[in-house]
This record gives C-alpha cells, structure tokens and sequence, in this order.
C-alpha cells in the first residue's frame, strides 16, 4: 500500500509540475513584482510583506489546480475507470493533497527566491528583512491548495473553486488590516509599522490543517481529530495574535482617517556633511550617501556666499501634516534600474531652487496653480545647477498646473537650451560666480541675462504664460 500511495504521489507530482494554470500564474506572480519594483529602491520592511501578498495570485492557481486534480474522479466514468485499482478514494485525495501542497509551496519559494535575486540588482536595501512574512505567504498557498482539494471532495463541482478564490481575494483587499487573514497587506504607517507576530503563522498553520483534514473527513471520521487539532490550534494562534503586544502597537491600531503628524516625524537619524545636514527615518540611513550625490554638486557649484542659504535634508512620509516648509524632503523612495535618475534630478533641482531664490521657503508655492519662470535668468540658472547632477527636463502638467522638478514652476524649451549650453562651456561658472546677484534676481530678464552669461539671443524668448514666479 505505502509503495502504491508513494507511486500515486509521484504521479500527482508530475502532473502539478506540468499544470499550465500554476506555471502561468507562477510566472505572472514573479512577472507582476519584479515589474513593479525594478525600478525601485528595495525597503525589505514592505518588499516582504508586498510579495507574501502577492503571492495571493499563486495561491489561487494552487487552489484550481488542486480542486481540477481532485475532481478527476467525479468525472464521467473516471470512477469505474479507478474502481480496480488498489488505492482507495481517500488514498488518492490524501495523494493530491500531499503532491499538489508540495508542489505549490515549492513554486512559491522558488517565485520567492527568483523575485528576491531580482531586488538585490543595482540596489541599496534598507528596512527590516522579516522571513516570517515570507513564511506566512507561502502557508497561505498550502493553505489555498487544502481549500481546493477540500472543495472538490465536499462541493464537486467546477465552479466551487473559481468562486472560493474570488471570495477570499475580496476578502483580503476587504479587510487588509485584519491580522486574522492568512496574510496582512495593509501596513498603517509606513514606517516601522507593527506587523503579526510569529503566532499568526501558527494560526494560518492551524487552518491548513483543519482544512486539509476536511477533505479526508469526507471518506470518513477518522480525520476528525486531525480537524479538531488544527481548529484549536488555529483558534490558539488567533488569539494569540490579536492580544499580543504587536497588535495593540499604536501603529497597528492607527485609523488611516484620523490626522497624523507632521510628515517628517520621526526622520531622527541625522548627520553632517560639507556643511549640509541630514537626516532620514532611521531604517533609511543607507539612503543618506545617495541624497548626497544628488545634493553636494548642486552646492559645490553655486558660489561660496550662497551655500549657508542650503536648508537640511529631511525624509518624509507621504501623509501627515508639512508644517512649515524649511528643508528640502526627499520621500521613502528612491530609484535604482534607470530610475534613480529621476530622484536624483528631482532632489538636485528642488536645491537648485532654493539657491536660485525660488522658493525661500522649502514647498511654499506662489499660487495654488503654481508660478511662471520663462525669460528669466534664475530659471536658466537653476536648471544649470541642476545639470551638474542630471540634465534638467521640460515641466509636466497635472490638471494645467506645471509640475516640475522644481516643484509647481513653468518654463520652456528655451531655458533649458540656453542652460544646456552653459553646461557644455567650461567658462559658464566663472561668468555665473562673477553676476550671481544679478543672474538670481527676479527682475532680471533672459534677455538681459544673455551677454553676462556669454550667450546670444538666438531665438524669440518667451514670455510668461501664468503668474510669474516672485
């Protein structure tokens, strides 16, 4: 009997490793997170918990595949097909539980490991690597194939499955802060947020058990002690989890309606370099050095009188309240893969404005729809400074408002040709130094501008289309 179940396992073995509805949703989980997050900065805090989550689309191809290779025996006349062979029908559900909860853990650590390797390129990971929300994830997949042999023994028919997967992935975008889900995707605070402790993986153990017990339940009672156990367990862990220290945390009892604090809160972890200060979260140290890059150049370039004008360099959240505005806020992202270009040229901009006078106070806009830089001298000027760093790009425009790097300021393809021009003239500095007063006061115009800067007017100038900046 046991060399006939191990042959049957194997048999349902192979065939999960061939099923195209978990290979293809295997491959769209893996595909799905590492498109997401190529192009970001790695925090382990959130990449763990975003991938046990996402691993909520495998566990759904597990749970079809499991219930269609259980379902085989319900089919037509598979049954007098099966009726001479020596393993009896709660033998073979017992097979496919076994080989098919394998198999689709197997896929998940493998999704797992595969999406991981891809986080570690052109990368400088901060945050806390938890393996216990991996963990979890891959339960919640042996817990979804249990689901589905369950299914398919007490509801044998096609469409049960389908629908289980839809209620449960409603359910988990439903109630994300519920820690009584099999996996939690909602973290209130995105910093240090309090997340399950190990109990809640003991309470998703405890449910697959009861589960997959159920399923042998149908061919008689001899699993009910197994359901019983894993129901207590899954009760223990449950209420051990939700009376434990993490979940009675204020991050964890946060209400994403109620006011927060300020956004920069808690950005404690400062230090000093070349008379710049900064200071991030302080499970965002390792980002400080890329800040500086961005930051130090811009500073370097402008004339030794204007750099005590450069405000301090604090991280931010995104919700909360800003407070006054007097620093430069870097947010908790940061590019990697191409797109640390863009982060870089918007923290080297955002300094450039502020050096240029654009914004005396760190944000503070001159209008609700922004403010117009054309055919003034301070914008060339600003996008100069930021070239040191990264060339400078055209404005966006969000519901007709500008959105530059600099923040809500308009200009045109004008400026930016004539400080591609500067960056490209190993004298412009000198020429800058030398007028820098008179380049940075808003008065002056981009006509004006030109001989100081060594240029000619090559082109009709623009004139302002909105308000113009002050």
């Amino acid at each position: 009997m046991s060399r006939t179940f191990g042959a049957l396992v194997l048999f349902e073995a192979r065939r999960q490793l061939r099923n195209p509805i978990l290979l293809v949703l295997a491959a769209v989980t893996l595909a799905a997170r590492t498109v997401a997050s190529w192009r970001l900065m790695p925090n382990w805090s959130l990449a763990t918990v975003d991938t046990a989550t996402a691993l909520l689309i495998l566990g759904a191809g597990a749970m079809l595949a499991a219930n269609l290779a259980t379902l085989r025996d319900s089919r037509g006349a598979f049954a007098e097909l099966l009726a001479p062979l020596p393993s009896r029908p709660k033998a073979r559900t017992l097979a496919v539980l076994v080989a098919a909860t394998g198999v689709s853990m197997l896929v998940a650590v493998v999704v797992i490991g595969l999406h991981f390797v891809s986080l570690t390129v052109g990368s400088v990971p901060v945050g806390r690597f938890d393996v216990t929300e991996l963990l979890t994830g891959v339960a919640m997949v042996a817990l979804f194939t249990a689901a589905g042999v369950a299914l398919a023994r007490w509801v044998p028919v096609l469409i049960a499955a389908p629908l289980a997967a839809l209620v449960l992935t409603w359910a988990m975008f439903q109630f994300p802060g519920s820690w009584l889900l099999p996996v939690v995707p909602d973290l209130k605070i995105v910093i240090d947020a309090a997340r399950p402790p190990l109990w809640h993986l003991l309470y998703v153990a405890g449910l697959f058990l009861a589960i997959a017990a159920a399923a042998l339940l149908r061919h008689g009672p001899r699993p009910g002690f197994v359901v019983a156990a894993g129901t207590a367990l899954a009760v223990l862990g449950g209420a051990l989890t939700l009376h434990s220290p993490e979940a009675a945390s204020p991050s964890a009892t946060a209400d994403r309606t109620a006011p927060r604090g300020l956004v920069t809160e808690g950005a404690d972890h400062c230090l000093a370099h070349n008379g710049i200060r900064y200071c991030s979260f302080p499970s965002y140290a390792a980002w400080i050095p890329l800040w500086q890059q961005a930051i130090e150049p811009v500073v370097a370039a402008a004339p030794p009188s204007v750099r005590a004008r450069a405000p301090e360099i604090v991280q931010r959240v995104t919700i909360g309240r800003l407070g006054a505005p007097s620093a430069i806020m870097p947010p908790v992202t940061w590019g990697r893969n191409g797109g640390e270009v863009e982060s870089r040229r918007s923290l080297a901009a955002q300094m450039a404005g502020v050096l240029t006078g654009f914004q005396s106070r760190v944000g503070l806009l001159e209008s609700m729809d922004g403010c117009d830089a054309r055919d003034r001298s301070r914008t060339v000027v600003a996008l100069w400074l930021t070239g040191q760093v990264e060339k400078a790009v055209a404005p966006q425009r969000v519901r007709a408002r500008p959105d530059s790097d600099m923040g809500a300021i308009d200009y045109g393809e004008t400026e930016l040709r004539y400080a591609s021009l500067l960056l490209a003239d190993p004298e412009a500095k000198q020429r800058i130094w030398a007028n820098w007063e008179v380049l940075v006061d808003p008065s002056t115009t981009l006509g004006k501008a030109l001989p100081l800067l060594g240029l000619r007017q090559a082109e009709p100038i623009e004139a302002p289309r909105g308000t113009p900046c002050r």
